[in-house]
């Protein structure tokens, strides 16, 4: 029996960002929290911790907490190299907080455990689980029947197997709730299809002004070259003054791509069971090239915006 590969589903690593941060948005326009927010309004037993009483929801979501990618604990946890993230809790992750300190007038650091700290905060404030946070918020208003994070997929089976770049079969990434946030999800391409469409056609309330909020420019990264951040999403002005958006994703199994521009309608999402090279899991969104990913994505989306 052939696959149906619209149907299948896929990792799609640290896409999970931008639902994260839309997490963020729909509950501040609901009255949930603020992105002025202090970590420790969420977790009262941080209030002595004056990292957590500094740190605020909008520096976790544009990467200016000044965390690093990991917790300085991470390395600690792992028991299955090639499944890293599978053993961080509840209890590393407190114990990872309250060893940080403030960070004066961060910048923009890329960091997987910030985009963790956020999800997991998140979910905390309603009571849930991350994946009942996305799903009641985001997917299924959106009609994404077939997203969800990994520990929690009921359609197990026709999640692909997942290959390194070199073709040799990796395991799947899994994730707790601890650092679900930062790439969890998994999905397929007519469910990515329409989280794109979504950003490009101005949803109804009440998913629309959130989103319209998360594709706003909350960080300047590198002004001078147009290269921002909004709520996980990155931004970069083109010489037409329109925005595109964009981020990746990616696993040592997977890699996953989505872009779009609003203004002139158009976007793709590239998803696949192949990892990226190492390079490709560093370089992106650190502004050192204009989207930054594997060799395909980089040709599809320069075609695409130099000739609409």
């Amino acid at each position: 029996m052939e696959t149906d590969l619209k149907k299948s589903i896929y990792e799609i690593g640290s896409i999970t960002k931008t639902l994260t941060g839309l997490l963020l948005a729909i509950g501040e326009q609901h009255g949930m929290w603020s992105r002025s927010d202090r970590l420790s309004a969420f977790v009262p037993e941080w209030s002595s911790n004056s990292f957590a009483n500094q740190t605020t929801l909008l520096e976790l979501v544009t990467h200016t907490a000044g965390l690093p990618d990991v917790p300085g604990n991470f390395r600690a946890t792992i028991t299955d190299r090639l499944n890293p993230y599978a053993k961080y809790d509840d209890a590393r992750l407190t114990e990872a907080v309250l060893s940080e300190s403030p960070k004066k007038n961060s910048k923009h650091r890329y960091s997987n455990y910030g985009f963790g700290l956020l999800g997991w905060l998140l979910a905390r404030r309603l009571g849930t689980s991350l994946n009942e946070a996305l799903a009641g918020l985001i997917f299924q208003p959106l009609g994404m029947a077939d997203s969800g994070t990994g520990t929690s997929r009921q359609t197990a089976g026709q999640l692909l197997p997942v290959f390194n770049s070199k073709g040799k079969p990796m395991p799947h990434w899994d994730f707790l709730d601890t650092l679900g946030g930062a790439g969890a999800v998994r999905s397929t391409v007519d469910d990515m299809f329409t989280y794109l469409d979504a950003h490009l056609t101005r949803v109804d309330p009440p998913l629309g002004p959130a989103i319209a909020e998360c594709l706003q420019e909350h960080y300047a990264i590198m002004p001078s070259r147009g290269i921002g951040i909004g709520f996980g999403w990155m931004r970069f002005r083109e010489k037409d003054g329109t925005i595109t958006h964009w981020h990746n994703g990616g696993t040592y199994g997977s890699s996953s791509f989505i872009t779009f521009n609003r203004e002139k309608e158009i976007g793709l999402v590239i998803l696949s069971n192949h990892g990226s090279t190492i390079w490709s899991q560093l370089a992106p969104l650190i502004g050192i090239q204009v989207m930054s990913v594997d060799h395909l994505a980089s040709m599809l989306t320069k075609k695409l915006f130099m000739e609409s």
